[in-house]
């Protein structure tokens, strides 16, 4: 009840062949830093956002939200009280994301690899859920451990990372942290491809030591 009315209240955002075009758009300028030359579908997006640790969720941080598509979809989802971060580094999208006219939503211009600045300087604090879309198939390897680590700092205990991806190269930076993800294809998308699931539940002891006042930062 509360998500159908939130989203009653919002503005919808780019149609499905306006975020189509910023897609491509996009691809034309960085073909790395864009996972798919079609926008996610609403299969896709449903699979995301409807989960009951979206929909109780109070901070939500989504990296890599494109052209607003699962954005849109997990504001209709969200409880009215609750916030959605998403940080885009492609300047291409600022457009349609800023297009989404509702309260709840920040959009933040900034690489994904700032995760943990982002979050302190805008006093976000620990996330409920991350929602990440960036392929970490096509960066960097010293890039995707770096993202997946601030993932890992910016969540709460018991918090869910979410990544959906064509190719599983995200397990193997998220596995160390997370462990063994929970996974489902997902074959009504272009092209098909996979969610992957993890749920915090302690930080790892190796980490722990260099990581503990950026945690009482992001919880203060």
């Amino acid at each position: 009840m509360h998500a159908i009315t939130a989203a009653a209240d919002a503005s919808p955002g780019p149609s499905f062949i306006k975020r189509a075009y910023y897609v491509l758009k996009a691809w034309r300028q960085a073909p790395l830093d864009v996972a798919t030359l079609c926008p996610s579908s609403p299969s896709l997006t449903r699979k995301l956002a409807d989960r009951d640790c979206v929909k109780n969720a109070q901070n939500i941080i989504e990296l890599g939200p494109g052209a607003g598509g699962t954005t849109q979809t997990l504001l209709e989802h969200m409880r009215p009280d609750a916030r959605l971060m998403v940080v885009e580094k492609s300047t291409v999208f600022s457009e349609p994301l800023r297009a989404i006219d509702d309260p709840r939503l920040d959009v933040v211009m900034d690489d994904a690899c700032s995760l943990v600045d982002l979050v302190t300087q805008r006093n976000f604090g620990l996330a409920d859920v991350v929602v990440s879309g960036i392929p970490f198939s096509s960066m960097p390897a010293t890039t995707a451990k770096t993202i997946a680590e601030s993932i890992h700092q910016v969540l709460r205990p018991g918090g869910v990372f979410i990544a959906y991806q064509i190719r599983d190269h995200v397990t193997e930076f998220a596995r160390p942290l997370f462990g063994p993800a929970e996974t489902e294809v997902v074959p009504m998308n272009l092209p098909p491809l996979t969610l992957y699931t993890w749920t915090k539940v302690c930080m790892p002891p190796s980490s722990a030591k260099d990581n503990g006042a950026s945690r009482r930062s992001l919880s203060a």
